[in-house]
Order: structure tokens, then C-alpha cells, then sequence
């Protein structure tokens, strides 16, 4: 699984990119998303070549339009990645608001004129920093509802002919729409049409130029069950953007901090259960620049320690059961309540061969017909062997492990699971 943190504001220096890279690549993120709305869009050109008629017509100043600097920023920041081993292998094309308005349809033209002018520059430039999976947004400004998939069609093969190298994804992205004002279900938010739309470019091109992005944040906006759309989608699904909002207004927050009620605002119980059951191991990407930028310069690189944290967290949620597949044997470290739920869920398709517990009054006993004994027995474990640890206290018990020479070492976490006790057990606490 690649993680990764969307190459956003306030995440990124792009005056001086060596300090976010040092701070990204400590903070234990492995790359970034390149995001090349940061350098150019199509909305912003078009509203450049209005101004500049304008200015033109009334002979009021011409806007100034930086593309030195602009052309600057991106070398800088293109050469500080190559140069620090940085390089990104995502990145994604620059975005049109859903909210964008225009009153006559030849603004509607041109502007999806530019875009696709502005999209295929990108994905050259992509190829050539690296880049092997490139998120696409669908054309939607002024396309009459019942002609999507004509319009995209086209847009979609047009950009297909530009990839020059084999390996090149291409991956739509669900979105939102802007309906008087209130957000709806966009061009791709209906997984299975989504679905369908790929396949048919994928056999129109001849291989697998197409894939999706998930993003959970517009399927929030949509009030969707995302685990349904997961399901729909399948394999497709080549990349995740984890991020959170409040369900009715656009906004990029770090997951779990849009809350009232000591309840986050995101069906992360869906979208987890979803991408297990796919199973998911593409990209996650993480994009918080809302929470970022909220945060003072002076505090926001102390976020990116959490930012990885909320990653490897996300990572170890979704690769449970690939955890369990890589031992031939396992045994468990742990002997409470996430136990108890661990026999439930895996105990008949990966049984243990039995549970340790550091509670001397536990030795010799059974949890559910699971023998309970001292975790110096893990140091008898067959070969090829794994201890999954079923206990909230992760660190600490990892670090017992690794002194005992164990490294085969996986986490069991029973927050999102289909099925659990909801009877706790009480455990008494050993003498001191």
C-alpha cells in the first residue's frame, strides 16, 4: 500500500520544497500527491483571457499573469523531489470547482476546451517527473444531463492518446454537483455506471489505461454508502483520498475531526468495511489542507507526525486479513476482549494456535476454548510463525515482542468488524 499526503498548502513549501520534504519523509509519509492545480487550471486561464479582452476593450490594466514564476516554482519544486529521492508516482490534474457558474454556453466551451488543452500538457509533464497513475476529473461544465458518458468518452480517449508510456493509469474520480446550491451525486459518484464507463474504455483502448479514485469526501457530500460503491467498483479502485467534511459542505479536514458528539461526521465504519472487502492495497492519499492551513505556520509541522500515524492507521484497518495470510502459523498476544472478538471473526479461517496474556493468573486458563499461556512460549512458535497482537496497548507490546527476538509481528483491531461481543469481560488486574 503507497501512502501518501496530497502536495497541497500549508502541507508543501513550494518556494522552498527541502524543508516540507525533510519534514514529510520524518513524519514516516512516503511521497506526495502532485497536484498540479497548483500551477495551472483551466478556470484560471479562462479568467485571464477575460480579463485580458476586457482590458483590452476598455483599455483598463491587463491582470498580471506570473507564468515566469509560476514556470519557476514548478522546476524548483520538480528538481528538489528528484534530487531527494521524493519523486511521486500519483498525481492528478488541476480540478474545476463543482460550484463554477457560467452564464452563456460559450464560456461552457471554452473552458472544456482549455481543460482538455491544460489536462494533456499535465499528463506529458506527469510522465515525464514519473508519474504512473494520473486522477482525472470527468468533464461536467455545461454538459446536458444524459450526455456524461458521450461527452467524457471522447474527452477520456482524447487524453488516453497523449500517455506515452505502457504503464500509465489514467483514474476517474467521483464528484459532486452544484444544484441551486446544494450539493447532489455528480459525473461518476454511481459506482456501478462508473464501473461500466471503464470497462468500456479499457476495451475501446486495447489494455488497462483505465482505473478509479475513490474519494470518500465526495461520497460524503452524496450521502452514498460508500461500501456499497466499494463493492461495485472492485479492482478498479486504484486509489482512496482519505479526507472529511461535515457531509453537507465541501471541505478537505484530516479524518475523524469533523465530530459533535464524540462522533466523526464520515461513515469511516462503511468505507472501511468496503475497501477490506474489495480487498484494497492501491494508494491512500491524504488530504488535509483545510485542517492545515486552520493551524498557524509555526505549529503545522508538528501535524505531520499525526498525519502519518492517521496513514499507518488506516493501512493496518484495511490489511488485517492480509496480515494473517502471510504466516503459516499464528498465535495471538492478548487475552480480553479483542481476543474474544478475534475468535469470532477469524478463529475458524486463521485459528490460532493459542493466546498469551502478561497476567500471571491467566496462564493455564482458556478463553473460549483458547489456551492462555505465557508469552515466553512464543519463543517456540514454529517457523514462519506470526503474533498478532489483540491488545489497545500496540506500541508497548510490539516492543516486548522485538526484545524477545520475535519481528513476525500483526495487529488485530476489532473497531470495524462485521461482528463482536457486546458483552465486556472484566479483567482483574494481576497483584502487584
Amino acid at each position: 500500500m503507497k501512502k501518501v499526503c496530497a502536495m497541497t498548502s500549508g502541507i508543501f513549501c513550494f518556494d522552498k520544497p527541502e524543508p516540507s520534504i525533510r519534514q514529510l519523509r520524518a513524519a514516516g509519509i512516503g511521497g506526495v500527491m502532485f497536484d498540479y492545480a497548483v500551477f495551472c487550471s483551466a478556470h484560471g486561464l479562462l479568467g485571464v483571457r477575460r480579463r485580458l479582452r476586457e482590458a483590452e476593450l476598455t483599455g483598463a490594466p491587463k491582470p498580471k499573469w506570473k507564468a515566469k514564476k509560476v514556470l519557476e516554482y514548478y522546476q524548483r519544486v520538480t528538481k528538489a523531489l528528484a534530487e531527494n529521492d521524493f519523486c511521486p508516482s500519483i498525481a492528478r490534474l488541476p480540478f474545476l470547482d463543482v460550484r463554477f457558474r457560467a452564464k452563456e454556453a460559450e464560456t461552457y466551451r471554452e473552458l472544456n476546451e482549455l481543460t482538455i488543452r491544460v489536462d494533456k500538457d499535465c499528463i506529458r509533464a506527469a510522465e515525464s517527473i514519473g508519474c504512473t497513475h494520473i486522477i482525472v476529473q470527468p468533464l461536467f461544465a455545461g454538459v446536458e444531463r444524459g450526455r456524461e458518458w458521450e461527452v467524457n468518452r471522447a474527452f477520456y480517449m482524447s487524453l488516453a492518446q497523449v500517455c506515452g508510456k505502457a504503464e500509465t493509469k489514467l483514474l476517474l474520480v467521483n464528484q459532486s454537483s452544484d444544484q441551486n446550491g446544494h450539493l447532489m451525486r455528480g459525473v461518476c459518484s454511481d459506482g456501478a455506471q462508473a464501473a461500466e464507463w471503464i470497462d468500456e474504455l479499457n476495451r475501446e483502448v486495447g489494455t488497462e489505461r483505465f482505473g478509479f479514485c475513490l474519494d470518500v469526501g465526495e461520497c460524503s457530500l452524496c450521502a452514498q454508502n460508500i461500501q456499497s460503491m466499494a463493492a461495485a467498483l472492485g479492482g478498479r479502485i486504484q486509489a482512496v483520498i482519505l479526507t472529511e467534511n461535515d457531509g453537507q459542505k465541501q471541505a478537505k479536514l484530516l479524518p475523524f475531526t469533523s465530530a459533535c458528539g464524540r462522533k466523526s461526521a464520515m461513515d469511516w465504519l462503511s468505507i472501511i468495511r468496503g475497501l477490506r472487502e474489495i480487498p484494497y492495497d492501491g494508494y491512500l492519499i491524504l488530504e488535509t489542507v483545510d485542517t492545515t492551513v486552520a493551524f498557524s505556520p509555526l505549529l503545522q509541522p508538528y501535524l505531520y507526525p499525526l498525519y502519518g500515524a492517521v496513514l499507518d492507521y488506516f493501512e493496518m484497518q484495511l490489511h488485517i486479513e492480509k496480515d494473517l495470510k502471510r504466516y503459516d502459523h499464528i498465535a495471538l498476544f492478548g487475552a480480553g476482549n479483542m481476543c474474544r472478538n478475534y475468535i469470532k471473526c477469524y478463529g475458524e479461517k486463521y485459528p490460532p494456535l493459542f493466546t498469551c496474556d502478561n497476567n500471571p493468573k491467566l496462564w493455564g486458563t482458556e478463553l473460549d476454548g483458547l489456551a492462555v499461556k505465557n508469552p515466553e512460549e512464543l519463543k517456540n512458535l514454529p517457523e514462519n510463525s506470526g503474533v498478532i497482537i489483540c491488545n489497545i496497548f500496540y506500541r508497548e507490546i510490539e516492543e516486548q515482542l522485538r526484545a524477545m527476538g520475535i519481528n513476525n509481528i500483526g495487529y488485530f483491531n476489532d473497531e470495524y468488524m462485521p461482528s463482536f461481543y457486546f458483552d465486556r469481560l472484566k479483567r482483574e488486574e494481576p497483584d502487584e
